[in-house]
């Protein structure tokens, strides 16, 4: 095999890392010639969220030929993250970083290859100026891709724009999808004029201008949108596509230890197998008061046990969501009292290692792809909960299209000012559905574990078509040019 060294740039956000990164390690252990450099942004505004990179970055400490250069912060944080949307501050941060970016990766020795995620395409510029290829890693699913190269289609082709069509019909139709797509499960990402124009439409036209694509997914999971790329045909710039490898499920099973792991861990050894419902809303995901009080109202009148990491909304509109010191106060007066036999409120927590626990039955999410991956991988059905992102389509997908979740919301958006609270009735009924040993559900999600398992061993169609693309990036000399 080849020997070269690709720069790995990855948007500073947990969930991105977390597979990028994981991605990167099964690389370098395939291919012993490759080094890889990941370059390190970090979000001004959120030191929870930097705390959780660091802690992230050390697991890989001991990966050989793994190496980290952390890009320096932006001293003057108001003016670059005042932008109304996170999505347009990442752009900012990130067009930032491109001078940062240029001087370290000329110094770079047998630099060979840029990959970047999903949100970081605007790099391209960079690695062509050093006549170097670039692959994506698209951390989330294959469909969801598949929606996104449709759209922009379209609108490069058209002379409607796409946040037009929108308004004026309640569904729409795309070839990685068996269903129409309702407007509401769509990414207000994709439907908000301001944040699709200016932002994620470039980033979709930076997939068609790489080298090739990995999606972190398998194609027997998702067999229809993996078949609905040949169907794109290359007919001019707005439909060309390079190849396409579903590489996945690539998963982080050695996530660091949390503070409270251990005590959650003996916890979880007293309870009965599968007796167990997991609530847990990704790192950044919250409710307000009334929200809570409901769930909580909801987890006692059906008298499961529970698992609840819950953490408090954004301070101000663009923050982040964070750890409270003292939950009590929010939760119904006596709730943990009475729930103390069955149920434990935490913060943040181990998901993988809690997901893998023969005594967890269900999990309540917000359908983060990496947290779909992985409750897939430990055939723990989901019951779907979207909070924003691309999640409304996760659940979309995951409910109507393959059958393996229940529905407690499919287009629930915290960013919907008119957002009505979920009941806690609602939240009831979906976990006693969720929670049923009988359910077609739960066979149909063990059967998907096994094949995801299947998928990612040698000879698996993920192991074979990720050495394919370790076999492309090696063998990648590029065309160095040096920027004066």
């Amino acid at each position: 095999m080849g020997k070269g060294v690709p720069v790995l740039i990855v948007a500073p956000l947990i969930g991105h890392l977390t597979s990028s990164l994981e991605m990167a390690k099964i690389m370098l252990e395939r291919n012993k010639q490759l080094s890889v450099t990941s370059l390190i942004m970090k979000i001004p505004t959120d030191p929870e969220g930097t705390t959780k990179i660091r802690s992230l970055l050390a697991g890989y400490n001991n990966v050989e030929r793994l190496n980290f250069h952390h890009l320096p912060t932006p001293e003057d944080t108001s003016s670059l993250w005042s932008a109304t949307n996170r999505a347009g501050s990442l752009d900012q941060l990130i067009e930032y970083q491109k001078t940062q970016v240029r001087d370290i990766v000329s110094r770079i020795k047998g630099l060979n290859a840029f990959i970047l995620d999903s949100i970081t395409t605007t790099m391209i510029d960079v690695a062509d100026e050093f006549g170097m290829p670039s692959y994506i890693f698209f951390t989330s699913g294959a469909a969801f891709l598949g929606v996104m190269l449709h759209f922009q289609a379209l609108e490069d082709e058209g002379t409607t724009e796409m946040c037009d069509i929108f308004k004026k019909t309640k569904e729409i139709v795309s070839p990685s999808f068996a269903n129409p797509i309702p407007i509401s499960v769509l990414p207000s990402l994709v439907t908000n004029k301001e944040t699709w124009s200016t932002g994620i439409i470039e980033y979709i036209r930076g997939y068609r201008k790489a080298k090739g694509i990995m999606v972190n997914s398998f194609c027997e999971l998702e067999t229809l949108a993996f078949n609905s790329f040949s169907m794109d045909l290359d007919y001019g710039k707005s439909r060309r596509l390079p190849p396409i490898s579903l590489v996945g499920p690539i998963i982080n099973k050695s996530q660091n230890e949390t503070k409270n792991q251990s005590e959650i861990m003996e916890w979880l050894d007293g309870q009965p197998a599968n007796s167990v419902v997991f609530l847990c809303f990704g790192s950044v995901g919250s409710f307000h008061s009334d929200q809570v009080k409901k769930i909580a109202n909801g987890l006692e009148k059906c008298g499961y046990r529970f698992l609840w990491s819950l953490r408090h909304p954004p301070t101000e509109k663009e923050g982040f969501s964070g750890e409270y010191e003292n939950q009590e106060h929010l939760l119904p007066k006596g709730f943990l009292d009475r729930t103390a036999s069955i149920g434990k409120v935490v913060g943040w927590i181990p998901q993988f290692a809690v997901l893998s626990h023969s005594a967890v039955g269900g999990f309540v999410s917000h359908c983060g792809w990496n947290s779909t991956l992985e409750s897939i991988w430990c055939g723990v059905p989901i019951a779907t909960w979207p909070l924003f992102a691309e999640q409304q389509l996760n659940a979309f997908q995951l409910v109507k299209e393959l059958g393996i979740s229940v529905e407690i919301s499919l287009d629930y958006n915290e960013s919907n000012e008119n957002q009505r609270t979920v009941s806690a009735e609602k939240v009831e009924r979906a976990i006693r559905e969720l929670m049923d040993g009988e359910n077609v559900v739960r066979k149909k999600v063990k059967e998907i574990s096994e094949k995801s398992k299947q998928a990612v061993k040698e000879g698996g169609s993920s192991y074979i078509t990720f050495d394919n693309i370790i076999q492309s990036i090696s063998s990648d000399s590029g065309n160095l040019h040096l920027v004066s």
